[in-house]
């Protein structure tokens, strides 16, 4: 069983928010566009020991938008799905028998749902499971039902990557309370294990290979303890052809640990991210039919790239249901596309973004996966997008933006050539991921199809937003009637009085010069003329596409 989707309404800083959830949930999205407040709920509903969370008033969400007014109501939906057909048979949830619901012909679903109320100054919280149409069902061992679902499925939340370097006073002072929890034997191997990491850590030239397989075996024996690395439920059908961890490494996590090629440094980072594991599920002692929920907040913080990709290809092969918070582009180029759920506020709700696995073909996927997410990571975090057909109009608009005023990379805006992967795939991904996006086509039969293409692809909406034509054969004709002749003449060794036609003066430029040579050369004269030497049509465009990006946070 794993679940499915969590509904959120009223809850810090969420006032509407449903998301689906795979085996492996990527968030990404601004700061105080609700991920904590996300987690909150999850930790809340899911928590490790076992124990209900009493709400305070600060729980209850302020609606800015309407003057500051806090809501009366939170309420917590959790969806839980079988993994496969008679799942709930199993004896773990059998006790769960008044409560499951018809999922299809075969399959089983539950909903648990979590309501607290303000009334005059108490709050009371209620539980309950709920039917397909959301009514409650009269159960009355709800509350032993719900602290039996926190102990099958337990959210372990470890916080970033800063955890995993192990302080000796924190550490000692977790050791004295897990001590008083625990039996001798594994307090014993934690210690023996936070000794090797602080070692490594200051020391490494004297922890020798045969200490480090003693405390990946005591590890082991931790690990199996809290948990058991046996295979869970993965997607049947999920596509990994194109990316890089589909097999390069073992199901078992912790054999990557014993692999000779890892350094003492990447063994110390791996290690300490199993520590960090087990030490972030609290005092409780994980039971052996537990399948906890793993939540990863921005692992990228302080560790090298290098050393991020090697921990995550870790990660991702912990055989549990996973939930990642990042603002790494590298990070986020690497895991599967339709794992990404990109969350934006709204004035009514917080909108979930994301790709199904219908939505683009395997040529397109193939083709935006090499264009965009490996060349350019960091797009998929972007507010909007400017689509233009080549690398010289990149070079430009980025250098006229800035000398009109406009920061892109600050304002969320990035620049993509899009002749390379085709226009459809990537306004496509636009579409789907909540980012707002303007094409810029020359005005020669190439460019007339594209411009065809924005048109269908609009269906109803207006071209006037998302869609401007140069009224030239491209942008270095566009320029060259606009103020910029005399530079192309320059560039093509023309003098000023020669009679030659504007097409080979530009075909003699671009010979003797490569187009981002011509594109810098441009800024560089731009720079030696006023501000109005830029094209009104450039600087509308500019303008517009700054507004876009700032209208996608409001």
């Amino acid at each position: 069983m794993h679940l499915s989707r969590i509904e959120i309404a009223g809850f810090r800083g969420i006032k509407r928010l449903s998301l689906t959830l795979n085996e492996l949930t990527v968030l990404i999205g601004e700061n105080t566009w609700g991920k904590s407040s996300l987690l909150d709920a999850l930790s809340i509903a899911l928590s490790p020991d076992a124990k209900f969370h009493n709400f305070y008033f600060s729980d209850f969400h302020v609606d800015y938008s309407l003057g500051h007014t806090q809501v009366s109501q939170i309420q917590i939906v959790l969806n839980w799905v079988e993994d496969y057909p008679g799942e709930h048979k199993a004896r773990r949830y059998r006790s769960f028998k008044p409560v499951w619901v018809r999922n299809g012909k075969d399959g089983k679903q539950l909903y648990y749902q979590i309501s607290s109320e303000r009334e005059d100054d108490k709050v009371i919280t209620e539980r309950h499971f709920l039917d397909a149409g959301g009514n409650i069902i009269d159960c009355p061992d709800n509350n032993k039902l719900a602290k039996q679902l926190m102990v099958l499925h337990p959210i372990v939340r470890i916080r970033d990557a800063r955890q995993l370097r192990l302080d000796t006073e924190q550490q000692e002072e977790l050791d004295q309370e897990q001590r008083e929890q625990r039996n001798v034997i594994n307090a014993r191997i934690e210690r023996r294990l936070d000794n090797t990491c602080r070692r490594l850590l200051t020391r490494p030239g004297h922890v020798s290979s045969d200490e480090i397989k003693s405390s990946i075996r005591a590890l082991r024996t931790l690990v199996d303890h809290y948990f058991a690395f046996t295979p869970h439920h993965k997607a049947p059908h999920r596509d990994h052809r194109h990316f890089p961890e589909r097999s390069h490494f073992s199901p078992n996590p912790l054999e990557m640990l014993a692999r000779p090629e890892m350094t003492k440094q990447n063994k110390l980072v791996l290690m300490g991210l199993i520590n960090a594991y087990i030490r972030a599920r609290g005092p409780v002692e994980l039971k052996r039919i537990s399948r906890p929920i793993m939540v990863l907040e921005d692992p990228e913080g302080r560790l090298h790239p290098i050393i991020l990709h090697q921990a995550w290809a870790f990660v991702v092969n912990m055989p549990m249901q996973k939930i990642l918070t990042t603002n790494s582009p590298e990070l986020a180029s690497v895991v599967p596309l339709n794992s990404i759920k990109k969350l934006n506020r709204e004035p009514d709700k917080t909108r979930v973004y994301s790709l199904d696995s219908h939505s683009l073909s395997r040529d397109e996927l193939r083709r935006v996966g090499f264009h965009v997410r490996l060349h350019r990571p960091g797009a998929l975090y972007a507010r909007a997008w400017l689509l233009v057909e080549g690398e010289t109009e990149v070079w430009l608009l980025n250098e006229f933006a800035y000398r009109c005023g406009y920061n892109f990379a600050s304002e969320g805006v990035q620049v993509i050539e899009f002749a390379q992967s085709g226009l459809r795939p990537i306004i496509k991904i636009a579409k789907l991921m909540g980012i707002e996006w303007h094409v810029v086509t020359d005005g020669d039969a190439a460019g007339k199809k594209y411009a065809e293409t924005v048109r269908h692809m609009l269906g109803s909406e207006s071209d006037k937003h998302r869609l401007t034509v140069l009224p030239d054969l491209d942008i270095e004709h566009f320029l060259f009637n606009h103020g910029y002749e005399p530079l192309f003449r320059k560039l093509a060794r023309v003098s000023d009085d020669h009679p030659a036609p504007p097409k080979k003066i530009i075909q003699k430029a671009l010979k003797h010069h490569a187009k981002p040579d011509v594109a810098l050369a441009m800024v560089e004269f731009t720079d030696s003329e006023e501000i109005d030497h830029i094209p009104t049509l450039l600087r509308w465009l500019l303008k517009r596409m700054v507004a876009l990006a700032r209208a996608s946070t409001t």
